[in-house]
């Protein structure tokens, strides 16, 4: 960690921190949603939602490269908060408050998509030679690490006082705010003039046309839009976790006891959940040591086979052991896979343009959570078995797509 500036510690440890909390609670909202509305009301909504932060990412992609960073990334910060404590308070089965609920939601999961391509953007500037093979590692370690403790802490706290989760978050991004304000750098490469100059030229900057022709570079880069297409897909599986296979676990999973302790469904996710990350928290290491010794490109697509058959398998078993098993399976191709592509990405991302790139990325995020969420629309006309197929043909083609932008990205950074 003394490698590292301050800016990417101050990303880790916020990351670290807010993770934790969004892991405890954002898995469960369709499963808390569910027992107040109906499973189709809450997919439409769940689907219009991710939709919705489309045209706000290429907007917020835009703004990046515009205004500065550090001023984005409180804002945003600070409007979470706010929506943190609106959700405690609305936390009722009564409809007005349902309703409120779910604009705090919706404000709280849209701002927090907002505010991704800056911190990605933070941490690319801040990146290094020395630490270029180093920041993703960790940064997927720490990650997956604060979402086991979330995930730990959601499973035993669904079910009992969402008020109380929802201020305790609340509390917490507010402490991740001030670590924000006073240990993150001003942007480096601000241009040094008055404020009133840099905002009203800023502000003149902010046209329709302007931002359509920012991205026009990225679209036309069809070895990253092949990768981030591919990895919007692939990411379906991860997301279907907490949606399809979330509600599905919730409806046909049987309750089962080890001992004292009853397993039911929404258990069962949490416990899923945990064996993901604890599995990343004590293997990557090793993992990452064999594939090391790999050309990257076969590691890449061993990884991608390995991850399909996890993730679909998770799509339509309900037996606990084999629940387990191929939790195990998925997290594996997790682990080969991801930081491949993390650096990768990283590599083929021109300097000048991380603000936009950085969004589309966040947009193909976006994308990820709109097909996981149509699978709990479709999961109402389908088998669970025909979730799994349908889960494997999408994935496969994701993967493809993925490899292709990769294996293309790698020989453009090769002959640049």
């Amino acid at each position: 960690m003394k490698r590292l500036s301050t800016t990417l510690k101050v990303r880790l440890i916020s990351n670290f921190l807010q993770l934790i909390i969004t892991t405890a609670f954002i898995p469960f909202i369709a499963l808390y949603l569910t027992d107040m509305l109906s499973q189709s009301i809450v997919g439409i909504y769940l689907v219009g939602l991710v939709v919705l932060k489309f045209p706000l990412s290429i907007i917020s992609g835009y703004l990046i490269e515009i205004f500065p960073k550090k001023l984005l990334v409180l804002i945003y910060q600070a409007t979470m908060v706010i929506m943190l404590v609106l959700m405690g308070i609305f936390e009722s089965h009564q409809l007005w408050q349902i309703i409120g609920f779910c604009v705090s939601y919706a404000i709280f999961t849209i701002v927090w998509g907002l505010q991704f391509p800056v911190m990605d953007t933070l941490i690319m500037d801040a990146i290094t030679e020395d630490v270029e093979h180093f920041i993703y590692k960790i940064s997927y370690w720490i990650t997956n690490l604060s979402v086991a403790i979330g995930a730990l802490l959601g499973g035993l706290m669904y079910g009992h006082s969402m008020l109380l989760l929802f201020l305790i978050a609340a509390c917490i991004f507010l402490f991740v705010l001030i670590i924000l304000y006073i240990w993150l750098p001003q942007d480096q490469n601000q241009v040094r003039q008055s404020d009133d100059n840099r905002y009203a030229s800023s502000y003149r900057k902010l046209q329709i046309m302007n931002i359509f022709r920012s991205y026009k570079l990225v679209l036309k880069d069809c070895n990253y839009m092949l990768l981030i297409s591919g990895f919007s897909i692939i990411m379906m599986g991860e997301f279907s976790i907490s949606s399809y296979i979330a509600i599905r676990l919730k409806d046909q999973f049987e309750t089962i006891s080890i001992g004292s302790y009853d397993i039911t469904g929404a258990k069962m996710l949490a416990i899923l959940l945990m064996i993901n990350t604890v599995c990343v928290i004590l293997l990557t290491y090793f993992i990452s040591k064999v594939v090391l010794k790999m050309d990257f490109k076969i590691a890449l697509i061993i990884g991608l086979l390995i991850y399909i058959v996890g993730y679909s398998s998770l799509t339509y078993l309900n037996q606990f052991g084999l629940l387990v098993v191929f939790m195990i399976v998925a997290t594996v191709g997790e682990i080969i896979y991801s930081p491949i592509v993390s650096e990768q990405r990283f590599k083929i991302i021109p300097r000048a343009k991380r603000g936009t790139y950085s969004a589309v990325n966040a947009l193909g995020i976006h994308i990820s959570e709109t097909l996981a969420r149509l699978g709990i629309v479709l999961g109402t006309f389908l088998t669970s078995l025909q979730m799994g197929l349908y889960m494997f043909i999408v994935l496969t083609i994701g993967a493809s797509m993925l490899v292709a932008g990769v294996f293309g990205g790698q020989k453009q950074s090769n002959t640049d």
